[in-house]
């Protein structure tokens, strides 16, 4: 039978959502093949690890998806889940994961950059032309410290706030008109979703994602656009160079679909996004544990 270790927790501020991910995995994976054990990332000691032990990442944000914990295992040649410590950074890091899609033709909403220290050009036309903004982080999860602005003036602020998260934030064009997600798992797409966020919250921020009860996840049933979302996808998923899972979201303006990020860790409760992508596409929790553990031994 062989082991896994879950890890979970951490420092980042996404370590509850870990905990809960972590326990969902734990209690529903197959015990007739594996033996399961639950281990906050700041307990493990990669001495004691052996070479026939699965690590289950189920660290959100900094140490489970910026790359650190796929190095240190990697270099102890210990097997884990998921994509390795340069796509994960890659995907971490929203500056080098646009620019890349920029690269390779993988249509992406527009943004300028404001780096450490510096100042917002308000005179750069960009900021003229655009109705609202995104002011995030370049490296965080959850939608912490992401801010929706429609009035230049308050951009300042929203850097500001974002700046507690990551010394380097990203404006960008805010497309209004609907989000969506693609999961994908072992080469292939699962079935996309729409989110429509808590109208309270006026996007997908953290109380929406977690809290709300009005958000609702649900099924893309056009056929033409569930393609479009899957091409995409996949195509941004692996020229990021990931690995066995991950998540792929979406922004649409009425006009054209921008991906927004790939999560090379995404959110594993029962109702994560993930895990109800799987569901619909005839994957349950526990075949979709198993899946992500065999493919990556």
């Amino acid at each position: 039978m062989k082991e896994v270790i879950i890890i979970f927790g951490g420092s980042s501020v996404e370590k509850e959502i870990s905990a809960q991910s972590a326990d969902g995995i734990f209690k529903n994976i197959d015990q007739s093949k594996f033996s399961p054990k639950l281990v906050d990332i700041e307990d493990l000691k990669i001495n004691t690890l052996t070479k026939d032990i699965v690590i289950f990442i189920a660290v959100h944000g900094e140490g489970g998806e910026d790359g650190t914990i796929q190095k240190l295992l990697s270099d102890n040649k210990i097997k884990f889940t998921g994509s390795g410590e340069k796509s994960a950074r890659l995907c971490w890091d929203k500056i080098s994961s646009k620019s890349l899609m920029q690269s390779n033709g993988i249509p992406t909403p527009a943004y300028r950059i404001v780096r450490k220290d510096e100042k917002i050009e308000l005179k750069d036309d960009f900021y003229k032309s655009i109705e609202s903004f995104f002011v995030k982080p370049n490296s965080n999860g959850s939608s912490f410290g992401v801010s929706k602005v429609a009035d230049i003036n308050l951009l300042e602020k929203a850097v500001a706030e974002a700046r507690i998260y990551s010394d380097d934030v990203i404006i960008e064009e805010a497309y209004n008109a609907a989000e969506y997600t693609v999961g994908v798992l072992k080469g292939e797409a699962l079935e996309p979703l729409e989110i429509i966020a808590d109208d309270d919250q006026g996007f997908y921020n953290y109380e929406a994602k977690y809290n709300s009860k009005k958000t609702k996840k649900v099924e893309v049933v056009d056929e033409s656009l569930k393609k479009e979302l899957q091409k995409i996808a996949l195509k941004a998923f692996y020229q990021h160079g990931c690995q066995t899972w991950g998540r792929v979201d979406f922004v649409f303006n009425g006009d054209q679909l921008g991906v927004l990020e790939i999560n090379t860790v995404p959110g594993f409760t029962e109702n994560s996004l993930f895990p109800l992508a799987a569901k619909i596409s005839g994957i349950n929790y526990q075949e979709l544990i198993t899946n992500i553990i065999e493919d990556s031994i």
